[in-house]
């Protein structure tokens, strides 16, 4: 007898696709969030949350685990080959600062881009604010707040995340072969 046999009802039907959306976890959530968003199958997502619907990822990324906030004025953009650790926060839509609270209806948000372009490694525990370019090959150290533009081929980190130095010509080169291949 096959388990297929014992599903005899709509009920015991439903139950049995809930236990298998159980047991895959995050697989299963991953799985819709590909359908949803941009997300080629060479990228490699973690326990991530989204809100908003303006997302995309390149190939060959990853995103360990951590939040995007979007919306259809403001949307986060991730290039090919990067690399971001765990609890990263990209924020496209905030609160506006001036009035932080009250009626959702009422009160401004604050909206801008983020983008990440190629070969960009963001370690973990990174907040990305509203209107952030982070330029190609960038590296964000750990625990750092990004509240400017970064230029590419740079080491930053800080809180507010600051250029500590510019990448040398040969690791340029070889990170650009690497990540064309």
């Amino acid at each position: 007898m096959n388990w297929f046999s014992i599903i005899t009802s709509p009920h015991k039907a439903f139950l049995v696709f809930c236990a298998f959306i159980i047991k895959s976890g995050k697989k299963g959530r991953v799985l819709l969030q590909r359908a949803k968003y941009r997300i080629p199958s060479s990228a490699i997502i973690g326990d991530l949350t989204i809100v908003g619907e303006n997302f995309s990822i390149g190939d060959n990324s990853y995103f360990n685990s951590g939040y995007i906030s979007s919306n259809i004025n403001a949307k986060v953009q991730i290039g090919k080959w990067c690399a971001l650790g765990h609890n990263v926060t990209l924020l496209a839509v905030t609160h506006d600062p001036g009035i932080p609270t009250g009626n959702e209806n009422l009160r401004p948000l604050k909206m801008g881009d983020v983008i990440i372009e190629d070969g960009v490694w963001i370690g973990s525990n990174v907040i990305i604010v509203p209107g952030v370019k982070i330029g190609r090959q960038a590296v964000i150290g750990g625990n750092s707040v990004v509240t400017k533009d970064i230029p590419e081929c740079t080491v930053c980190s800080g809180n507010p995340c600051k250029v500590l130095y510019s990448k040398n010509e040969t690791d340029i080169k070889k990170h650009s072969d690497i990540i064309q291949s």
